[in-house]
């Protein structure tokens, strides 16, 4: 069993790797939201929510290689194959990408007072329903994948599932979306992380080159320097 720790010998070895895994899997996901976004300016639907929820999936593989990193500069132990459930479950890694949810709540009536009661039961019922959706996010991304891809049978060898037909713009918007704002949050966070952490694989995203997401989310144009739009 291959050990990644912290020793006399060789202090950083363990966590130098992981960084870099880290680093690869952000690039990678820069990668898939690339070919998300062309497919999407293409009107291929089906195709850029694939590249869109793999997106999400690497940016997931990457906070679970950060996080087994700073594991192990504390002294923790971690093993290639303490990770391997993790990684070889979507779900897992869906999860860990945090995928952006809207929740709302729909009420008759006037707005309720700052403070009030009706304010407050309104709040918690917003944060209930976030947290639902949090926790649903990742398996409907992965079966809004499957979708994408298969043509399966539906409604009891009725019809078919066609990929082509299935997947609409709105349903590719929503993932091509929700990829950009969280490779967007993950950069960011790596640029502030002041940990050893941070800091390592932040020089490597310097390094790989790896730029903020150019493009605007309500059009899917590019955003040049001085604020306008092209394709």
């Amino acid at each position: 069993m291959s050990t990644l720790k912290n020793t006399s010998k060789s202090p950083s070895k363990g966590v130098d790797y992981l960084i870099q895994g880290t680093a690869y899997a952000i690039e990678q996901s820069w990668h898939l939201l690339q070919d998300a976004v062309l497919l999407i300016q293409n009107k291929r639907y089906q195709s850029s929510l694939v590249s869109a929820t793999y997106c999400l999936e690497q940016l997931g593989r990457a906070q679970i290689y950060r996080e087994k990193a700073k594991r192990v500069v504390v002294g923790e132990h971690v093993t290639l194959n303490s990770m391997k459930r993790d990684l070889q479950n979507h779900i897992a890694k869906l999860y860990r990408a945090q995928i952006p949810v809207t929740a709302a709540v729909t009420s008759v009536g006037q707005v309720p007072d700052r403070g009030s009661q009706e304010e407050r039961r309104l709040g918690e019922q917003l944060a209930a329903l976030r947290k639902m959706l949090e926790q649903q996010a990742p398996h409907k991304a992965l079966h809004d994948r499957q979708r994408a891809i298969h043509v399966d049978p539906v409604q009891g060898w009725r019809g078919w599932n066609r990929p082509c037909q299935t997947i609409a713009e709105d349903d590719a918007d929503y993932y091509v979306g929700a990829a950009t704002v969280r490779y967007g949050l993950v950069r960011s966070d790596l640029k502030r992380d002041d940990s050893e952490v941070g800091q390592k694989i932040w020089e490597w995203i310097l390094r790989l080159d790896l730029p903020e997401a150019p493009w605007d989310v309500w059009t899917w144009e590019e955003e040049t320097k001085n604020g306008s739009l092209t394709r």
